[in-house]
């Protein structure tokens, strides 16, 4: 019996057999939210990013950590399952552990090169996923889909390539994150320099809408501590989460003046620099 294919291209598709790194070249369509400049601006600054990932993303490890707990144990060693928006693969490996075949796939090329993890790797827009209808059985996202132009048409576009009774794990940003660097920004301008997350019940309904039935549903704060002003800053930048997608942004870099400002205005808990992020951790699944 021949397998089903995967991957929509042959090229991908002949190349999954063994490790590799392919880029897919299929035509990127962005709603009017977020602009082909914005998407290769969100692709850069995480390439940017990939050396010093590990190293920040602390919050990430913990919301990956309580994303795993969700899995459905047992039933799993047959089925392929897809790291979606995999970064330097660091949840990969826990991944080949529970199921038979992962693929890591990433906007960020440089994000899949920095591992040595042997694993099936694709270069590719989570908004133009390169995957066949029915094809995979397991789909695993941990602080990824915020950075999709369209989370409603994505939550479509998993729903119709996840095999029916396939299951969908996956933890999002959502609104009230990063308020203590909106905070402390307010004190220089009325311009927004931070992203516009989902809200919670757009998340619901878009999950709904797609046609996912909702296992589990949580919402989790997790935070950062940092020692001043500047390095919980710095934090975002230093995982790629610094592109706005909203017109209503600050151009230019900040002064040493107004970066002054902006320390002084954030506000400290027990003289801790915090960075909160507000996440909905979901498991999902296709009848």
């Amino acid at each position: 019996m021949t397998a089903q294919p995967v991957l929509k291209t042959d090229l991908v598709q002949t190349q999954l057999v063994k490790p590799c790194l392919v880029s897919s070249e299929l035509d990127i369509e962005l709603n009017k939210d977020l602009s082909k400049e914005l998407k290769k601006s969100t692709q850069s600054k995480f390439s940017k990013a990939a050396a010093r990932y590990n190293t920040h993303a602390n919050v990430q490890k913990h919301a990956a950590s309580d994303l795993f707990s969700l899995i459905k144990p047992g039933f799993n060693k047959n089925k392929l399952c897809v790291d979606l928006g995999a970064g330097p693969l660091v949840n990969t490996h826990t991944l080949q552990s529970m199921f038979a075949s992962v693929i890591a796939m990433d906007l960020s090329i440089s994000m899949l090169q920095s591992s040595n993890l042997t694993a099936p790797k694709i270069c590719a827009d989570m908004d133009n996923l390169p995957l066949q209808a029915n094809s995979v059985d397991v789909i695993y996202s941990n602080f990824a889909v915020q950075w999709s132009a369209n989370f409603s048409a994505l939550m479509q576009s998993l729903y119709n390539i996840l095999k029916p009774g396939g299951q969908a794990y996956i933890s999002t940003v959502v609104e009230g994150s990063l308020n203590e660097i909106k905070t402390a920004f307010a004190a220089l301008d009325s311009n927004s320099h931070i992203n516009t997350f989902n809200s919670e019940l757009h998340i619901n309904q878009s999950v709904q809408k797609a046609g996912f039935t909702i296992n589990s549903a949580q919402k989790r704060i997790y935070t950062d501590e940092y020692t001043t002003p500047l390095k919980a800053i710095a934090s975002i930048k230093a995982i790629g989460a610094t592109t706005q997608n909203h017109t209503n942004t600050r151009q230019g870099l900040l002064t040493k003046s107004a970066l002054q400002k902006v320390c002084s205005a954030y506000p400290l808990i027990n003289n801790k620099a915090c960075v909160s992020y507000h996440v909905v951790l979901l498991s999902l699944e296709k009848h």
